[in-house]
């Protein structure tokens, strides 16, 4: 399965980019020494000696704080392995990580991008977690000409989320992640071995959630192979707790399995209001929500035979590009450093430094064109495998495509673990694990 960069006709192609360029130049009050920073490159912290200064924008608070955990292990990580700096144009540079905390909201989001364009002088900009922080980072960066990197995001709701055009890409943000085509098709092989041949679809009414309601490259295109879906109306507004809607369509038409994009919250709100003895699907299978093992392990019992879409694990057989790391080591010290369990999120976001530092030591010099020509060339080979934008050949030239592959949250020794279940779409992944269907519905 796979689709290309066409246009997305339930998305809005508006020409976002230039109405951003409208409200942002209202909205950021640059100080002009912000402003020659941002046009000629970044100072030292100290006013001394020519520091490269990376911005991230990270979700420290509110309800998408469980990145935090992630981001805050990778960037003392990075501020150890960049402890002697980075190399660029023949001259070694020292190092500073600069956080900003988005908190969880998509306004907050943007202050903090300016705040580290014009208050912290960064060279370039990275950012995941979610689409309600990728996004208007993203907006921000190409607004105010400065390299940016992002992640953790299916690459069409990043795309299309932002107007995106092929015949006029975005010249300063770049972004890699799987995508929603690609996270389909993993969900259609785990559905195909259970069985199941009619689909519910629940998502709410926000760029995620467009997207993978999309009937170009979203959950509608199983119905392409030899699926029912099943979807009684738009997406919902974040934080309801009314589904009955929802429930009735999938109890009257035979729905075995439900799929979506929600937030961690959405979903087990969704739970609790479909619980049901007239719906028991073998499947429930959803993006975003079962990222992490600590949201996962307070659904209690119904969290056992959850199913998601894996872009990267201990298993996986890439290694960092920075320190030839494995993917187990690196799970491994996540879990001895933080005494949390390992998540796909941690992958992408070590490999947005390899990317980063990969096109830093390509650049010919810190000035910001310079460095965001050598992002548009990048060909790292990261700890979630091969990154090179406009690769390969059917997505945009600011995207790089990742592989997807199923994966099952099963209870083994009163923990829950999440495993590799199929590997069709990379098949270098090895399973390590048998998929079965829910143990007991929703009960």
């Amino acid at each position: 399965m796979s689709a290309g960069p066409a246009r997305a006709p339930e998305i809005p192609s508006l020409d976002r980019r230039r109405l951003l360029r409208w409200a942002g130049t209202a909205a950021v009050a640059a100080p002009a020494a912000g402003l020659l920073a941002a046009c000629g490159g970044s100072s030292s912290s100290s006013g001394g000696a020519r520091h490269i200064r990376i911005g991230y924008v990270l979700p420290r608070t509110g309800e998408l704080d469980a990145y935090s955990s992630v981001d805050a292990f990778v960037v003392q990580r990075m501020r150890t392995v960049l402890a002697d700096g980075i190399k660029v144009g023949g001259r070694t540079y020292p190092v500073d990580i600069v956080v900003r905390d988005s908190q969880s909201d998509r306004h907050q989001a943007g202050i903090a991008t300016t705040d580290l364009i014009y208050k912290d002088n960064v060279d370039v900009v990275l950012v995941g977690g979610t689409s309600d922080t990728a996004i208007p980072v993203a907006d921000q960066c190409e607004i105010n000409q400065v390299p940016c990197i992002s992640s953790v995001v299916p690459w069409q709701a990043w795309w299309y989320g932002r107007g995106g055009n092929t015949n006029m890409p975005f010249h300063w943000t770049y972004h890699f992640y799987p995508g929603v085509d690609d996270i389909v098709a993993a969900y259609v092989a785990m559905w195909s071995q259970l069985g199941i041949t009619k689909v519910g679809l629940v998502y709410t009414d926000d760029d995620d959630g467009r997207a993978f309601a999309n009937k170009d490259f979203g959950i509608p295109r199983a119905q392409d192979y030899g699926f029912e879906v099943v979807s009684p109306g738009n997406g919902f507004v974040s934080g309801t707790s009314d589904f009955g809607q929802y429930r009735s369509a999938f109890v009257s038409k035979g729905v075995e399995a439900v799929s979506g994009i929600l937030r961690t919250t959405d979903f087990y709100n969704f739970q609790r209001a479909v619980r049901t003895d007239g719906f028991s699907p073998k499947a429930l299978t959803f993006s975003k929500a079962l990222d992490f093992p600590e949201d996962v392990l307070k659904f209690g019992s119904t969290g056992n035979g959850l199913t998601t879409e894996i872009g990267w694990s201990p298993s996986h057989p890439y290694r960092s590009s920075l320190e030839n790391r494995s993917a187990k080591d690196l799970a491994n010290e996540f879990i001895r450093t933080t005494g949390l369990g390992w998540t796909p999120v941690l992958g992408f976001v070590n490999a947005l430094f390899e990317v980063a530092v990969k096109a830093l030591g390509s650049a010919e010099s810190l000035e910001r064109e310079a460095i965001v020509a050598a992002i548009r060339e990048v060909d790292a080979q990261t700890i979630v495998g091969p990154v090179a934008f406009g690769t390969p050949s059917n997505v945009p030239k600011n995207v790089a495509r990742v592989a997807a592959v199923g994966g099952q949250w099963a209870q083994i020794n009163n923990e829950l673990t999440l495993r590799v279940v199929n590997n069709s779409r990379n098949s270098r992944v090895p399973a390590d694990g048998q998929l079965q269907d829910l143990p007991s519905g929703l009960a």
